[in-house]
């Protein structure tokens, strides 16, 4: 009987544990991406979190087409783009928010057309950035770690 029991425990999805939805998102040139401020980013608003290379936007449509949970886009440096062209995608379901970090100065992160609520912040590579947003004090490439 303990083992039925043990059994069916295993076999019971742990609600627990299940995403209330996704923060997808992108790295930038060479993988560069503060895992760290990603994690904390998605524990802090509850999502699970889960990051693509800038160049892997269709994985990442794929990704958000075969669920139906919520999503939030997260764009570091050359990421930005990627969320861009997932936006720029009318099939796509919107996001709930969208979040950009270090956008070079000549990125498009104006994403008023899409109609979602967005924030953008810039580092010390989005001085003379025409979108509004957030200018921080700091260097581009700050405490980015490399790769997954």
């Amino acid at each position: 009987m303990l083992k039925i029991i043990l059994l069916l425990l295993l076999l019971t999805p742990i609600t627990a544990s299940a995403c209330k939805g996704h923060l997808i998102g992108f790295m930038g040139v060479k993988d560069q991406f503060d895992h760290v401020a990603f994690v904390e980013y998605s524990d802090n608003v509850g999502l699970c979190g889960r990051f693509f290379r800038h160049n892997d936007v269709n994985s990442a449509m794929k990704f958000i087409a075969s669920n139906k949970l919520p999503y939030e886009l997260y764009g570091y440096s050359l990421g930005a783009v990627s969320v861009r062209k997932v936006l720029e995608n009318k099939k796509l379901r919107r996001p709930d928010f969208v979040i950009t970090i270090g956008a070079y100065r000549t990125t498009n992160v104006n994403f008023e057309e899409f109609g979602v609520p967005h924030i953008n912040y810039f580092d010390d590579s989005g001085y003379g950035q025409q979108t509004r947003g957030i200018f921080v004090n700091a260097t581009h490439d700050a405490n980015i770690v490399t790769g997954k």
